[in-house]
């Protein structure tokens, strides 16, 4: 990325390092911690899921194992969970190739893609499940609370957990937006994979580097998750909503694009708060309800998304313009 681009980030950088500064209510800043948690998580999954076309819906396999492998070097190696989160991020980059490359070597594609990603999260499930005297089963387990622990990733108050998070989702985009060249193989294999071979194009290839890069961004968000709440078991870690949620938010916000993620987030996110503060248990899961009516309707009238829309707006408005100046 050159220094023009990276100067886009600066006022947003500035605004978003300035927002705790502001007074409000714990709730408020939960929200927009998970606001930027979904959006780099839905982030992470585009890549594969977007730009590369493959439709992932076990994520969630990535995301969990992470998570669990950074509470084993915490637990039994005491290895602080900022190193943890890198080993964490390797456990789900090595997970994403055991179940991507006979998948992408022997050409699985579409529906059958989608169902081998969840076959398999459902798989790492139930290892963990089965393993309840390290994993603590489904009952799962707790993180050891040291109070304010800087260096081992703990903070009584929020607003630590949110300037990571954004830093976190930040990194994201500005690596992804400078992987120009990627994106533009990706983009070629998702429109047509037989074209994109005959020019050249290592179909496997891509689509294994796709599926590492956006695992291991997964993987860090898993670990920031367990971090945050302290706590998780296998149905968090890798449970189905997980995978839909990461994925619904991308296809909702935009999953052509870099931003459509986090405009799905921040739309989607504070509705599913909402919800669960309004609804508590009684309906739990209800806003995958809701996730699914919205989706249902962005499909029908806005294919590209939310952000694919304004895309479209935008561009009728420059055209409108341009041509009343050419009058």
């Amino acid at each position: 990325m050159d220094l023009k681009s990276l100067k886009i980030y600066i006022p947003l950088i500035a605004i978003l390092f300035l927002i705790p500064l502001i007074p409000m209510p714990g709730y408020v800043m939960h929200t927009l911690i998970l606001v930027f948690l979904w959006a780099y998580l839905a982030t992470a999954w585009n890549i594969l899921g977007g730009f590369a076309g493959q439709l992932s819906l076990g994520h969630a396999a990535f995301f969990g194992i992470a998570a669990y492998t950074s509470y084993f070097m915490l637990t039994w190696y005491n290895i602080s969970p900022w190193i943890g989160m890198f080993i964490g991020g390797i456990a789900a980059v090595a997970l994403s190739i055991i179940i991507g490359y006979p998948c992408f070597r022997f050409g699985i594609r579409e529906v059958y893609f989608a169902l081998a990603t969840i076959a398999f999260a459902e798989i790492m499930k139930d290892i963990f499940i089965y393993l309840r005297d390290i994993t603590g089963g489904s009952l799962g387990i707790w993180l050891p609370h040291l109070g304010t622990n800087p260096l081992y990733f703990q903070f009584e108050e929020k607003w630590p957990y949110y300037y990571v998070i954004v830093t976190m989702w930040l990194v994201s985009l500005i690596i992804f937006k400078g992987m120009k060249r990627l994106r533009e193989y990706l983009i070629a294999i998702r429109e047509d994979e037989d074209v994109a071979a005959s020019i050249g194009i290592n179909i496997t290839k891509y689509k294994l580097l796709a599926l590492a890069i956006s695992s291991f961004f997964t993987g860090l968000g898993g670990v920031f998750y367990f971090q945050y709440f302290r706590y998780i078991n296998p149905h968090i870690a890798f449970g189905l909503e997980t995978s839909l949620e990461m994925a619904l938010i991308a296809i909702f916000g935009g999953m052509y694009s870099l931003w459509g993620p986090t405009i799905g987030s921040m739309i989607l996110t504070p509705i599913a708060e909402y919800l669960r503060i309004t609804l508590g248990g009684t309906y739990a899961g209800s806003h995958l309800i809701i996730y699914g009516v919205l989706l249902i309707l962005v499909i029908r009238f806005l294919p590209k998304g939310v952000y694919g829309f304004y895309e479209r707006i935008t561009l009728r408005k420059l055209t409108s313009t341009v041509a009343r100046k050419g009058e």
